[in-house]
C-alpha cells in the first residue's frame, strides 16, 4: 500500500491520537450552529388539503384518443391552482386576514406558499415565523379558494365533471421546517467533526512529510 492510498484504519488511529482536537472542532461546530439559530427565526409550515377529482360517469370519453384522456383530466383539475392564485381570491384572503388581526399582503402570500398536487389531493402549504399565523393563512386561503371553485363552476368557468370537495383544515405546526435549534446544532457538530478529523490527520501526517523532506536533502 502506498502512502497516497486511503486507509480508514490510519484515519481512525490519527483521529484517536488527537481526539481532543476532533472533540473541540465538533463542539465549536455545534456552538456555531446554536449561534446561527439565535440569529434566525424558526420557520413553521401549515398545510391545508383540498380535494379535487373527476366524475368519471360524466367525463367525456367518446371520440377521445386514449393518450389524450389523462391530458384532458389533468387540464380539467389543474384549474385548482389557477383559482387559488387568482387575483380575486388573493385579495379576499388578505381582506379576511385583516379581520382576524393577521397582516399579510398578496406579495407575502406569493412568497411563502407552495401548492402541490398528489393525485386527488392538492396541498396548500404556507410558511411563517409564527406557527399560528401559518395555520390561519393556510386555512383561510383554502376556505376562500374552495368557495371560489364552486363559484367558478356555477358560472361555467370549470368543467361540470370536476368535483370540488370541502378542504381539510391545517393543524397547528409544532416542529419548524427550517432553522430548528436541534437540527442546526447537530449539523454544526457533524461539520465540525469532519473538519476535526481532517485536521487531525493533516497534523499527524505533516511531521512525517517534513522529516522525509529533510532526509532526502543532501
Amino acid at each position: 500500500m502506498t502512502s497516497n492510498e486511503l486507509s480508514p484504519n490510519r484515519y481512525f488511529t490519527r483521529s484517536v491520537d488527537l481526539w481532543w482536537l476532533v472533540f473541540l472542532a465538533a463542539l465549536l461546530g455545534g456552538a456555531l450552529g446554536y449561534i446561527f439559530f439565535s440569529l434566525r427565526h424558526p420557520i413553521y409550515e401549515a398545510t391545508a388539503n383540498l380535494y379535487v377529482r373527476i366524475d368519471l360517469a360524466n367525463f367525456p370519453m367518446k371520440g377521445v384518443r386514449d393518450d389524450l384522456l389523462q391530458y384532458n383530466e389533468d387540464m380539467a383539475v389543474n384549474v385548482t391552482r389557477q383559482i387559488l392564485l387568482s387575483k380575486l381570491v388573493l385579495n379576499d384572503v388578505v381582506s379576511q386576514l385583516k379581520s382576524k388581526s393577521v397582516n399579510a399582503t398578496t406579495s407575502d402570500l406569493l412568497q411563502n406558499y407552495t401548492i402541490e398536487r398528489k393525485l386527488d389531493v392538492w396541498e396548500l402549504r404556507y410558511r411563517s415565523q409564527d406557527p399560528s399565523t401559518a395555520q390561519t393563512i393556510a386555512n383561510t386561503w383554502a376556505d376562500i379558494g374552495y368557495q371560489a371553485m364552486l363559484t367558478w363552476q356555477s358560472a361555467g368557468k370549470t368543467q361540470s365533471y370536476v368535483i370540488f370537495q370541502s378542504p381539510s383544515q391545517a393543524i397547528l405546526p409544532i416542529q419548524p421546517v427550517l432553522y430548528g435549534r436541534n437540527n442546526l446544532i447537530l449539523a454544526g457538530a457533524l461539520i465540525g467533526l469532519i473538519i476535526g478529523i481532517v485536521l487531525a490527520n493533516w497534523i499527524s501526517r505533516k511531521p512525517r512529510e517534513d522529516a522525509g523532506v529533510k532526509g532526502a536533502a543532501p
